[in-house]
């Protein structure tokens, strides 16, 4: 089995040039957008997003040098991101009909 991002189900809150209340959300086909217009993609497998330019939070030089020594963590505490995850079976069973035995049929079981 399987795991993988329910789609139409992700949403990122706290974003840089993104209203708090509303985020960024994905329509179900593998596009994120604000409330007006497509700003990134998301690989559901993955879990990978890619946002435009102005949705990318800025880490500035002393917050990267303090996360290299371990000191401070780099992503903001205020970004929060919430999702589904669901399962896809995989697995298939051979069906063999009574009029075409020598031909094996494949059902996919969910």
């Amino acid at each position: 089995m399987r795991t993988y991002i329910t789609p139409g189900t992700v949403r990122i809150y706290g974003l840089p040039g993104a209203d708090d209340n509303f985020g960024v959300r994905d329509n179900g086909s593998g596009q994120m957008w604000n409330e007006s217009r497509r700003i990134g993609y998301i690989n559901y497998w993955t879990g990978e997003v890619t946002l435009a330019q102005e949705y990318v939070p800025k880490v500035r030089f002393w917050d990267e040098v303090r996360t290299l020594l371990g000191l401070k963590s780099a992503i903001s505490s205020n970004i929060r991101y919430e999702y589904k995850v669901s399962d896809l079976e995989t697995t298939a069973e051979a069906e063999v009909s009574a009029s075409d035995s020598e031909v094996p049929r494949l059902r996919f079981v969910s």
